[in-house]
């Protein structure tokens, strides 16, 4: 496997934890965020894979991880924006030992967990990054001439400056580089139970004052189009699992509904206001 050298900042060193650090800025608008996620991030212990299972589903993102995957070369590198604890590339040796990756995430709590799960992968074909996605250290010139493939799961939808970070993945992307960017979706069932039960549904706004929630929108899609100057796909994603309602079977990794659920995935619209999850895909094409 060729070096990250060329591809990670010369100001960035690797820190005992095998984290590359750097001070940088962190990003105004979500220092709370920041917190709260590192005292999370700090407070968990035990089954990694039972964790995630309750907040995404496993067999579903598998799913579209190999989809992704199939987008880039051979030897093509990827970055994984807000990868957190880089559980998606856990089979990476496996299905793509030519791909290289590098998780960024604001929370370095989140980084030390990704060094634990992926193990031996890290320094070999995954390296991790304390960084912020509005503000992406990467230069893409001669040497490194930008990402194959740029990945993000429901971490854009967390950041208010939208455009801010769209335009750093467009930077960083090279021609003919992929995006895929996950965030949840709208769902009015979903919307009506919670509230029922005297709950919140946020839309679009912040959290209990502790982090920035926006949902994906025709809006956010209409963005993404101006700075690429190229068209967006939809792709809706996790029918079944519902964590809302306390829904986590199809989320275990190996559940036979999780299975069911990556096959109801589409780009068609087929029922979307089921989806949990709604996605954005596009390629830099100038």
């Amino acid at each position: 496997m060729n070096s990250f050298s060329k591809i990670i900042p010369s100001q960035y060193k690797k820190d005992s934890e095998g984290i590359y650090c750097n001070e940088f800025s962190q990003n105004s608008e979500q220092l709370e965020e920041v917190l709260l996620r590192e005292n999370v991030a700090n407070r968990h212990c035990g089954d990694y894979l039972k964790s995630i299972s309750k907040n995404h589903s496993i067999p579903v993102m598998d799913y579209e991880v190999d989809r992704f995957l199939s987008k880039i070369p051979s030897g093509g590198v990827i970055l994984d924006v807000g990868g957190c604890w880089g559980w998606h590339w856990r089979r990476l040796s496996g299905t793509r030992p030519d791909v290289r990756v590098v998780i960024v995430d604001f929370v370095r709590s989140n980084l030390k967990h990704a060094q634990l799960l992926l193990a031996d992968l890290c320094d070999e074909q995954i390296v991790l990054l304390h960084g912020d996605a509005t503000s992406l250290p990467f230069v893409c010139e001669s040497d490194f001439g930008g990402f194959d493939g740029v990945w993000s799961v429901q971490t854009f939808q967390h950041i208010p400056s939208f455009n801010k970070a769209i335009a750093e993945v467009y930077r960083v992307l090279k021609i003919g580089g992929v995006f895929f960017n996950y965030s949840l979706n709208y769902q009015p069932h979903i919307k009506f139970v919670k509230q029922f039960l005297g709950g919140d549904y946020q839309l679009n706004g912040y959290v209990q004052g502790n982090f920035w929630l926006a949902r994906a929108t025709d809006q956010q899609k209409a963005e993404i189009e101006a700075i690429f100057n190229s068209p967006v796909s939809d792709r809706w994603t996790e029918f079944l699992f519902s964590p809302e309602i306390r829904f986590f079977i199809p989320g275990r990794e190996s559940s036979f509904l999780g299975k069911i659920d990556s096959l109801l995935s589409n780009n068609a619209g087929f029922f979307c206001w089921l989806a949990r999850q709604r996605s954005f895909e596009c390629e830099k094409i100038k």
